[in-house]
């Protein structure tokens, strides 16, 4: 008899339960591929007002020490010199034979540099940057499991978050982030995402994503 693996699921799981959402399995994790309301209502409110997702099964990788720069570069396809403080940048993992490991996105604060992959790769992409650090001075550690993710898109996406925030949300720039607070909770506030509209990505504690996902749902973001 074969036992079915054991799924991770983020902190939002019983608000996906108690909304009705069809749970299915995906790169180890139990989530949400819709809501009763259906796909196109979910689309409609992304294209025309705002939808929020739970992306917490993300992979969030934190590179500190004096190498932190030259280290990325060589692990990745972009160049994160060209980026200042506060900066996105969409990049690449590749292998040493040019291969590809992983997209990314790649941030860069003041005293370090976080590396954000898909959760399919999470495993992956960790045990390859683990195995380029030889003795290059940089410390690696995977925070994913202390990191909870919501994306937040469509043209309302702003209106619908600027109450909540204390960080004025006009002025971070597409590809740019901020260290702020959304709700009360202490968040990197990005103005990045994978729709095609604007809106946000908030990197929060685990602990908080319960009380941001109420909060900004109950302001009109849609599941």
């Amino acid at each position: 008899m074969t036992t079915a693996p054991i799924l991770q699921r983020t902190a939002l799981f019983e608000r996906h339960q108690a909304l009705g959402a069809k749970l299915v399995p995906f790169a180890g994790w139990e989530l949400p591929v819709q809501y009763p309301a259906g796909i196109l209502a979910e689309h409609h409110a992304v294209r025309n007002g705002a939808g929020i997702f739970d992306v917490s099964h993300m992979g969030e990788f934190e590179i500190t020490g004096p190498d932190r720069n030259a280290f990325v570069n060589r692990i990745t396809t972009n160049d994160v010199g060209q980026l200042e403080p506060g900066g996105v940048q969409y990049s690449a993992l590749l292998t040493p034979q040019g291969t590809f490991v992983d997209d990314c996105t790649v941030y860069r604060f003041d005293d370090k540099l976080m590396i954000v992959v898909n959760a399919s790769n999470t495993a992956r992409a960790w045990e390859h940057i683990v195995d380029q650090k030889g003795g290059i001075n940089v410390r690696l550690k995977n925070i994913s499991p202390e990191v909870g993710l919501l994306a937040v898109q469509g043209p309302r996406a702003e209106e619908i978050l600027r109450p909540f925030a204390e960080t004025p949300l006009g002025d971070i720039g597409y590809y740019r982030f901020t260290v702020g607070k959304i709700a009360g909770a202490q968040c990197f506030i990005s103005r990045t995402g994978y729709t095609g509209e604007d809106g946000f990505e908030l990197y929060c504690r685990e602990r908080d994503t319960v009380a941001i996902w109420d909060a900004i749902t109950a302001a009109g973001a849609q599941p």
